[in-house]
């Protein structure tokens, strides 16, 4: 079985077991929606709960699951990644990536590595990727076609277009 990140687990949220959760995926409601199976990647054990519940509060995602309804019993997965199995895969599209397959690959720019894929960030004018280059810093390079000329993920490589500013 090949399992997808999906999230983050920050923090907990009161005392019911309400977990904060930095979403890595464009489907949250569909990856956390009440019945659906999602696992806990603790050491390397992947641990499955059921969702008993997921809102966005106050632009803030929050998971409680079935079954796990006390702080005390949930504080442990604090910093673990959420994951989904295949057989919970959402078809995509050509051109259409999952957030997990691009974050940590290389970028470059006229065949020379300029940094490496550290976030995708959403705008209203499109997704970006925050590139954290060689120095330390980050730059966003637009996720389009005109900016981007080839996205290998299997070589672990994304070749951006040359262009003065952008980087």
């Amino acid at each position: 079985m090949e399992y997808y990140k999906v999230g983050k687990i920050i923090n907990t949220r009161g005392i019911k077991g309400e977990l904060k959760v930095k979403s890595l995926t464009d489907f949250t409601s569909d990856r956390f929606a009440t019945g659906n199976t999602v696992y806990v990647k603790k050491a390397n054990d992947y641990i499955p709960f059921k969702v008993k519940s997921f809102n966005s509060i106050n632009h803030q995602d929050i998971l409680v699951f079935n079954k796990n309804e006390d702080i005390n019993l949930v504080e442990q997965y604090k910093g673990c990644d959420l994951y989904v199995d295949d057989t919970n895969e959402t078809t995509l599209y050509e051109d259409e990536y999952h957030l997990s397959e691009i974050l940590g690959v290389e970028v470059y720019q006229k065949d020379q590595l300029v940094g490496i894929v550290d976030d995708v960030k959403d705008y209203p004018q499109g997704d970006y990727l925050d590139v954290v280059l060689e120095s330390g810093k980050h730059a966003l390079i637009p996720f389009r076609d005109e900016f981007i000329l080839d996205v290998d993920l299997e070589n672990n490589r994304i070749d951006v277009v040359d262009m003065e500013g952008l980087i």
